[in-house]
């Protein structure tokens, strides 16, 4: 018969399996005696040694012999005693990688987990301050692609990893041709809840958002601007102003959304 080892095998039990085999045969007990005689069918006697009844044991779960079973069941034991890696430390590892691999796109698919997994990941990183800084230098050269996607992704990466350095490179990217990269790129200047931000938002990257809050050509960037003064506390003066009287509704709402933030924070 072919048995099959539990998912977390004991070698106390299966030695007193062998005990309870060699037992059953000085009985005479022919179920004992018959898986004896399965391994050793020249078994005469029915008072086999311990060494036998293990050999017998090893080969019911598909082992050719005692110390192979005994050295898979201790290896198995050992696996399992070994701490398992956190999910922070597999996430860190995983970013690390990927960015050395230089591969921006299957970077940015990694990101896509939730807030907490991310600043615990970034925790852990952080342990390692020149591999970190490797990383926050690729997410930078990322900035400079020639694919708005990437700089999109590794612009939307800044705004959690990103420290006082980047800000000059995340300011030019505020008069990129593409809208969406633009309004990242003020999020990612301006939002204190996804990463290290100065206390107040630098007064000409402030008048760069409000100008872009008034006259971007692109609604969406306009309209993302205003978020972004509500999440950095700034021009309070204009935001009362574009919820009044700016003709586009949902303008209007975010603005009045940003000043509740403000009032909040107040």
């Amino acid at each position: 018969m072919t048995l099959t080892l539990p998912s977390r095998p004991s070698l106390a039990r299966l030695r007193a399996q062998a005990r309870a085999l060699q037992r059953g045969c000085r009985a005479c007990e022919p179920d004992a005696l018959a898986r004896l005689a399965a391994v050793f069918p020249e078994q005469a006697a029915a008072s086999p040694a311990l060494s036998k009844a293990q050999t017998v044991v090893a080969r019911e779960y598909g082992f050719a012999s005692w110390p192979k079973l005994k050295a898979h069941v201790e290896a198995a034991v050992a696996q399992a005693t070994v701490p398992a890696v956190s999910d922070a430390e597999a996430l860190a590892d995983r970013w690390f990688s990927l960015a050395e691999a230089g591969d921006p796109a299957a970077l940015a698919r990694a990101f896509a987990i939730g807030k907490t997994r991310t600043h615990a990941a970034r925790e852990v990183m952080r342990r390692d301050p020149a591999r970190y800084w490797a990383f926050v230098q690729f997410l930078l050269d990322g900035l400079a692609s020639r694919r708005a996607p990437v700089r999109f992704s590794m612009a939307h990466a800044l705004d959690t990893f990103g420290d006082d350095r980047c800000r000059p490179h995340l300011i030019a990217l505020m008069e990129d041709p593409v809208p969406r990269v633009r309004w990242i790129a003020m999020h990612a200047l301006s939002c204190h809840g996804c990463g290290e931000k100065p206390a107040a938002l630098e007064p000409e990257v402030g008048a760069r958002i409000g100008q872009a809050a008034i006259g971007d050509p692109s609604i969406k960037v306009r309209r993302q601007a205003v978020i972004s003064l509500g999440l950095a506390g700034a021009r309070a003066d204009l935001l009362r102003e574009l919820a009044a009287s700016d003709p586009d509704a949902r303008l209007r709402r975010n603005a009045e959304w940003a000043l509740t933030q403000m009032r909040k924070v107040v």
